[in-house]
């Protein structure tokens, strides 16, 4: 990541509506709107989940908007407005100052800082992650398929959140005392994939049953809408998150 560091902010700040988890064995897809967030968000009632994982190709940024960015992520925890953890893995996208791009891969263990991964990563890329959590320790793999370059460390953690997972696109926030959204980079689209996750022993995907499932769609109220996930498609366990044309963002 660039030198100016950016913060991934857990979903407890940014859903509009806290997700509800129904007693029924199937729960059907609910529609959120939040800020920063697009993409899937799965929660089981009960279960803790000890991994998730997912796959993507890091799409195409164009640097028309200075300081804007975008992240393309999967984790575990943050989905309420209790929340006071998040596990992530992910890629990202910077436009500087001077509207130049540069991608990176990085991890969070929030609210601790963004960390960055010692991946290159570049428009087009197959990107494969996985995050397992095992009482404080949280196991991190980011690979890069495309170029066979990849990371797998244990990182010690107190008190991670296991209570949700995530597969989300993110428009990332700036901190210092308190904490700013970004505008949203510009990109077209992107693929998540293989998107699965574990509680009670159980992998599945994100629309099995027993699991209370929330589509997450970024922008605000009464307003166009910034990026928009699609229908779970392939057994739920893949979506596509469309960034909007003609929609500025903050």
């Amino acid at each position: 990541m660039q030198a100016m560091r950016r913060f991934f902010t857990a979903v407890g700040l940014l859903v509009v509506a806290v997700v509800a988890v129904p007693s029924a064995a199937r729960a059907a897809v609910g529609l959120q709107v939040t800020p920063g967030w697009a993409g899937y968000l799965v929660r089981t009632g009960a279960d803790s989940f000890t991994d998730v994982r997912g796959r993507w190709v890091q799409p195409r940024v164009v640097c028309n908007r200075p300081g804007s960015a975008a992240a393309f992520w999967i984790g575990l925890g943050g989905a309420t407005e209790r929340s006071r953890a998040l596990e992530q893995v992910g890629t990202s996208a910077d436009c500087s100052s001077r509207a130049e791009l540069s991608y990176s891969a990085w991890y969070q263990l929030w609210p601790g800082p963004a960390i960055d991964l010692p991946i290159a990563v570049n428009a087009g890329d197959v990107i494969e992650s996985a995050l397992e959590v095992s009482g404080e320790t949280v196991s991190i793999s980011l690979r890069d398929v495309s170029t066979g370059a990849g990371v797998l460390q244990n990182v010690g953690m107190r008190d991670p959140e296991t209570d949700s997972a995530e597969w989300i696109v993110e428009a990332p926030a700036m901190c210092f005392a308190t904490c700013t959204l970004l505008p949203l980079a510009t990109f077209d689209r992107i693929s998540f994939t293989g998107a699965s996750a574990t509680a009670a022993g159980h992998h599945r995907t994100i629309s099995d049953a027993g699991w209370a499932t929330s589509r997450l769609t970024m922008g605000a109220p009464r307003r166009p809408m910034l990026a928009t996930p699609s229908q779970l498609a392939d057994g739920g366990s893949s979506f596509a998150v469309t960034r909007s044309r003609g929609v500025a963002g903050r």
